[in-house]
């Protein structure tokens, strides 16, 4: 009885050991033997190459922690050849199980601006990106594809092989400038919100709802990227309120009526 229960805990201390060896081992093996270059082309390329995803990611100055974590000063984020905006003090945790299927999966916490940003990934499959309270501002590919305002904005990034879906909301909104000149001011909507899709070169506005003070209005349409010119392919469906609506303005609306009180502009051309 005394040498089968000595063999027991010949057992158990030595896979006891064997735990705490392997706990400690790799650790030290993601420590010192993975480069910390490797690790940044790795999660540049994996998002950078999704295939028609038309999103592109750079790293700056990331530094590698000893359990797992990485912390980087900011993640650029293209969308196609424009920048659309820069993830700061950023923060994330690898899950080492997943190095050893050749994968790599990690979340990620930051900031821009005065907004929060946090992710999960899972490469090469995708990822999710949450985003709120994010200024406007502090989104330059919104000025890109010609739209400059002030505004609060939250919502949620999808990142597929073949499309990237981007659902979002806007509230305190203040359209100052838009692309196109429209017969009624985009600045009369201060709440927005809506859903778009990305793929290769082209911007697929499913819907935008825009509310404000002058009526409600639904927003829907494309926007294609051809080599540096842009064109504009969408209607404006609009519901105002007329009592809220200047004499100019409803005098410009007028000729895109379809219904008592629903109009339908089109909205095409390049953006400058």
């Amino acid at each position: 009885m005394n040498l089968k229960t000595t063999r027991q805990g010949s057992k158990l201390r030595f896979i006891l050991f064997l735990i705490i060896s392997i706990s400690i081992f790799i650790p030290l093996l993601w420590f010192f033997a993975i480069p910390d270059y490797l690790i940044k082309d790795t999660i540049e390329s994996s998002i950078s190459t999704m295939e028609n995803s038309g999103v592109k990611v750079s790293i700056e100055k990331m530094r590698k922690g000893f359990f797992f974590t990485i912390s980087a000063d900011a993640l650029d984020i293209k969308i196609g050849k424009d920048h659309a905006f820069k993830i700061e003090n950023i923060s994330s945790g690898i899950n080492p199980l997943y190095l050893l299927k050749k994968q790599l999966a990690f979340s990620v916490r930051g900031k821009i601006g005065r907004g929060v940003i946090n992710g999960s990934f899972k490469l090469p499959e995708g990822g999710d990106i949450y985003i709120t309270d994010v200024e406007l501002d502090a989104i330059p590919y919104l000025a890109s594809i010609g739209i400059k305002g002030d505004g609060i904005i939250s919502g949620s990034i999808n990142l597929k092989k073949h499309t990237s879906d981007i659902i979002f909301k806007v509230h305190n909104c203040n359209i100052k400038s838009f692309t196109i000149n429209l017969p009624i001011s985009l600045s009369s909507f201060n709440k927005i919100q809506g859903k778009l899709s990305l793929r290769e070169n082209i911007i697929t506005v499913n819907s935008v709802s825009l509310e404000g003070e002058k009526g409600y209005a639904r927003l829907k349409g494309s926007v294609i990227n051809k080599g540096k010119d842009r064109f504009m392919d969408m209607t404006l469906e609009l519901m105002p309120t007329t009592t809220e609506l200047k004499t100019p303005e409803l005098m410009l609306i007028n000729k895109y009526q379809v219904s008592p009180g629903y109009y339908v502009i089109p909205i095409k051309g390049p953006i400058l």
